[in-house]
């Protein structure tokens, strides 16, 4: 016998929680959450005609109207789909916590992270596809003499602000990139003058000139089932710049967004939602993990995409 499922209040803020704790997960960090009523509907495009062409003649005459600005916006289309997991907790396993909220808690944990690698996979697949402006460094960063990683970055930055007049305000790497860029004769270089005696993301984003470093460090089995484990890292040699603005703004310039529908989803800031309901016949209790997403490109423009980094 099962009960009807029902939004759990204490496990969604949990859940919220978690999120806040999951540094090494960039998804959200890199397409911040739109909150909408709506499960599907148009979105504005980053059009380059809105940032760039400025009138110039907005003199205005006594008597006259002031010359207003009529802004071509080019419309795409999102539809939140259903993401979501289920996971029993059974009465027998409960037992050995101290509390029900703390088997609770277990249960849901690997719940969250499911959903959320989830995301994650489907932001790597976007920003890293061939929409993106793109390009590898000839010289690979691990590669030591003759490698420039400020360089490239620099290049990248200057396509962005060429494209849209704007900088980019966040960078992701990986971890494999982070542990090369903290032992780069370049890097040492530039911060051998601070206090700090190690190389922080703090540093990495003074260094290559962003508000935030994003150090992603995702991993996934990428073997068939059945087979044998193949761990890789989910953003593998990828570096990612790009513009981010989370405000609930659809007209603020950004690289992309996660559409979140929040009256299936939790309007937190992973859009994850948390029921729970009974099943007698497992002598268990299921708490399902569950996001109304989709993951939109809005700004091809204002991202690009470094490619293979390492060799």
């Amino acid at each position: 016998m099962k009960s009807f499922a029902t939004l759990n209040p204490v496990l969604s803020t949990y859940a919220a929680r978690f999120l806040a704790n999951t540094s090494e997960l960039a998804g959200v960090r890199l397409f911040p959450v739109f909150n909408t009523n709506e499960q599907s509907g148009d979105y504005y495009v980053l059009d380059r005609e809105n940032l760039l062409n400025i009138p110039t003649d907005i003199r205005r005459a006594p008597g006259t109207p002031y010359k207003r600005s009529m802004s071509q916006l080019s419309s795409d289309g999102y539809y939140c789909r259903d993401y979501g997991i289920a996971e029993p907790i059974d009465d027998s396993e409960a037992r050995k916590y101290a509390s029900r909220l703390d088997a609770d808690k277990s249960a849901l944990n690997r719940a969250l992270y499911i959903v959320l690698m989830n995301h994650e996979m489907r932001v790597r697949d976007i920003a890293t596809s061939a929409a993106v402006p793109h390009s590898s460094p000839t010289t690979k960063w691990n590669a030591g003499t003759g490698s420039n990683p400020i360089g490239d970055v620099s290049m990248a930055r200057e396509v962005i602000h060429d494209n849209t007049g704007m900088d980019p305000n966040v960078m992701l790497i990986s971890r494999d990139v982070f542990n090369v860029l903290k032992e780069h004769p370049s890097i040492l270089d530039k911060i051998k003058y601070t206090q700090k005696g190690v190389v922080t993301a703090d540093l990495l984003a003074m260094v290559f000139g962003v508000e935030e470093m994003i150090i992603a460090g995702g991993l996934t089995n990428t073997a068939n089932e059945g087979q044998a484990m193949n761990i890789a890292k989910v953003w593998g040699k990828s570096v990612i710049l790009a513009v981010r603005n989370p405000a609930q703004d659809l007209r603020s310039p950004n690289f992309g967004r996660t559409f979140n529908w929040t009256s299936m989803g939790g309007s937190g800031e992973g859009g994850i939602r948390v029921e729970s309901y009974r099943d007698e016949d497992a002598s268990s209790f299921i708490h399902r993990a569950r996001q109304y997403t989709d993951e939109k490109l809005v700004g091809a423009e204002a991202g690009y995409h470094l490619s293979e980094v390492l060799g």
